[in-house]
């Protein structure tokens, strides 16, 4: 009987079993800075999978033994796995780009108050699959934040973009993203006629109640429109998913505040702006601020990225950044538009969405026509804009 393990969970089984001793301790003393310490014991959970990425992530955690003392320690472990479409350097998917960004040195020297979690080892796999060993990165100030510690967060964006629209170039790597979000955008393809035979269903309906549906028809027509624009605008480096789960607040031992963000799957060229929508519209998506926030958590948002701008230099057209935001804001409008209408149509899948959310399934569908209705007004915005591109 041929026992070779045939599915990904399989093989990260298998994996996942080699981990030992002589494995962790040089991890762990690099965690640590502990040259001293001996790895005693270990454990591991799985934490999530990624979002369509052949990504799995652990947590492995344990005891160790240094000059006497025991001493606890935790490690993030992600395994990245080829797929048949995530292969391709370009794609916007491609499932290595993170151990590829900490490989070229990309992530160890960020400008700002960003910064990635430290990498302590990355083993590749004959199979294509490689493993990521990171730091454990712990949130200081709470799982709900302030409004205007979003605003921070926002000006360490800014001065991340502003360098490398002032004093550093663009790097030219063929593994980082560009066209992200065009490429984000065609998945959506199949879901869009789908939904204009599918309104006579009544949840269907609520999420685009009114002349909502016409409008999303409409955007999609106009797209390029918009992808368009955003390539004409200054293009920096940008992290492309910086979202409230993405992100954990602390301090330096200065005592100044920075921003640990994981997850960067997405690096690449991007617009000027465009880095606010995920930290914006995402936190409303997953209900992590009220309706009646959003246009305070945008301001804040908004004024804390044209500081952080300015903190690197850059003396350009406020309107520019403004152009940037609202029409990359048109992620939000078909994203995951396939997963969102199977989700709809397939009761099955209602129980899961509203253990997810906390809410029922009426509820989650009135807040995702609230985020459809919200980007209306963006690109709308985003249209009247467009005369700066000249």
């Amino acid at each position: 009987m041929d026992d070779k393990p045939e599915t990904t969970s399989q093989i990260q089984a298998v994996q996942l079993a080699t981990i030992d001793q002589a494995t962790l301790t040089p991890l762990v003393q690099s965690a640590l800075n502990r040259q001293t310490v001996e790895v005693l014991d270990w454990g591991y959970e799985q934490l999530h999978g990624g979002a369509g990425l052949g990504t799995t992530i652990y947590r492995f955690s344990g005891g160790a033994h240094d000059q006497g003392q025991k001493v606890p320690w935790s490690l993030i472990l992600k395994t990245l796995c080829p797929a048949e479409d995530n292969t391709n350097l370009s794609a916007w998917n491609y499932y290595k780009r993170e151990a590829d960004a900490y490989q070229s040195g990309l992530l160890d020297d960020l400008p700002g108050g960003l910064v990635a979690p430290r990498c302590f080892g990355i083993v590749e796999h004959p199979d294509g699959s490689c493993r990521i060993w990171l730091e454990d990165v712990g949130e200081e100030i709470g799982s709900h934040w302030p409004l205007e510690h979003f605003g921070v967060v926002a000006r360490h964006a800014g001065q991340l973009n502003g360098a490398y629209l002032v004093e550093r170039s663009l790097p030219s790597w063929p593994w980082l993203s560009s066209g992200w979000l065009r490429g984000y955008i065609a998945l959506s393809a199949p879901a869009v006629p789908l939904i204009r035979n599918s309104l006579d269903h009544p949840l269907v309906r609520r999420t685009w109640p009114g002349d909502a549906s016409a409008r999303l028809f409409r955007l999609w027509e106009e797209r390029d429109l918009f992808l368009d624009a955003l390539d004409r605008l200054p293009q920096t480096l940008c992290h492309l998913d910086l979202f409230r789960r993405n992100l954990f607040a602390r301090k330096t031992a200065d005592g100044d505040d920075q921003t640990v963000v994981i997850d960067w799957a997405f690096a690449g060229r991007g617009a000027i702006g465009a880095e606010l929508v995920p930290l914006v519209l995402a936190s409303f998506a997953f209900f992590e601020i009220d309706l009646d926030q959003i246009q305070t958590l945008e301001d804040i948002a908004f004024e804390g990225y044209l500081e952080g701008l300015r903190d690197a230099g850059w003396r350009g057209n406020p309107r520019q950044v403004r152009l940037g935001y609202t029409a990359a804001s048109l992620r939000f409008r078909f994203a995951e538009l396939n997963r969102a209408m199977d989700m709809i149509l397939d009761e099955s899948q209602h129980p899961f969405l509203e253990q997810l959310f906390g809410r029922s399934m009426e509820e989650i569908q009135d807040h995702w026509a609230q985020v459809g209705s919200l980007c209306d007004s963006l690109t709308d915005e985003a249209r009247e804009l467009m005369d700066i591109l000249g």
